[in-house]
């Protein structure tokens, strides 16, 4: 059984059935997505500069967290690989940054792609869902 889940994960569920690992890799690229830089001194190039205060345009703040959020992923999230990271249209909620994060997450010895949407929230938290959950 992999040791990657949290002990919780593993006494509640197979982690190698594909919900069961979708939604533990959801839950920590949440966790992720929602530290701030600086917040974690042993290692201090953990998490993201805060979103919500870049001082760019609106194209370059899109690609620059588009660009960050794909660095973290790859260095944090050793379950996914080929990660790769799109900016959503904004649709409805013109003020709401929204990404879908695809990648390939290896389930029972195959690698399955995934899709997650990961949507900036109230105070900095970012949600993240497993597309098709």
């Amino acid at each position: 059984m992999p040791h990657n889940t949290s002990l919780f994960e593993r006494l509640d569920c197979d982690a190698s059935t594909q919900v069961c690992s979708k939604t533990s890799v959801a839950a920590h690229l949440g966790k992720m997505l929602s530290t701030r830089a600086g917040s974690v001194q042993t290692l201090p190039d953990y998490g993201l500069p805060d979103l919500n205060d870049m001082r760019l345009s609106l194209h370059e703040s899109l690609s620059q967290s588009r660009v960050l959020i794909e660095r973290f992923i790859r260095a944090y999230e050793p379950r996914l690989a080929n990660v790769r990271v799109r900016v959503l249209p904004r649709v409805g909620e013109s003020l709401t940054l929204a990404f879908a994060i695809e990648a390939a997450l290896m389930v029972g010895g195959v690698m399955q792609p995934v899709v997650f949407h990961a949507r900036l929230a109230d105070a900095g938290r970012v949600e993240v869902c497993v597309d098709g959950l």
